[in-house]
């Protein structure tokens, strides 16, 4: 059986990923050369290719390292939506924080077939799946024109806060998503009112 090989523990190509992970997005994709990461993660180039035959598949792995906003997991869907905001919000107060990962990668590598960019095509699928499971489960009326609606404010606030880097485009991002959920979702009480506005028809 092949032995794995470590760094203070971590396998040594999660290290070398988590590594670059970090000098890239401190630093830039760009700037930051396959020399530099090898001699930060204290491996040899040769070793580092061994796990990672390109920089391109390097900066992907590192990409899969970096930090992303935790969606909830509970809560009403209504409660799950707002959450997404406000869990950007918390990553912005970070004082570490650089800018979203994926939209500084994606700037960086022009590419639609690097393996970065179709990381970041994919978690932005995701992103809009989950946004239009919540609608659905909201009764909205139409719910793949909300989870669009939702997405497209999710991503301009975090592109926003990114060239800013601070937390008011995230709540009034907040603010905007919870008007256009009151507006997509049919109101119980709304239903209600209209109901008992209506007039019986009388039996011949």
């Amino acid at each position: 059986m092949q032995r794995v090989r470590t760094h203070d523990g971590v396998p040594l190509g999660e290290h070398i990923a988590a590594v670059a992970s970090e000098l890239f997005y401190k630093d830039g994709i760009h700037i930051v050369g396959v020399d530099r990461v090898a001699a930060e993660a204290d491996v040899t180039k040769r070793t580092l290719y061994r796990y990672y035959g390109s920089k391109d598949e390097l900066i992907a792995a590192a990409l899969r390292k970096a930090p992303n906003i935790t969606f909830p997991r509970e809560g009403t869907p209504r409660e799950r939506i707002a959450g997404a905001f406000r869990a950007m919000a918390e990553m912005l107060r970070v004082e570490a924080y650089r800018g979203c990962p994926y939209i500084n990668a994606a700037a960086e590598l022009t590419n639609p077939r690097h393996p970065a960019r179709v990381l970041i095509e994919e978690l932005t699928t995701r992103r809009r799946e989950w946004f239009a499971k919540r609608a659905r489960e909201l009764g909205a009326r139409e719910p793949e024109l909300l989870a669009e609606q939702l997405d497209v404010l999710f991503d301009g606030a975090l592109a926003n806060a990114t060239k800013r880097r601070v937390d008011l485009p995230a709540l009034a991002a907040l603010a905007a998503a919870e008007a256009l959920v009151d507006a997509a979702v049919p109101a119980p009480s709304r239903r209600t009112t209209t109901s008992a506005r209506t007039p019986r028809r009388r039996a011949n």
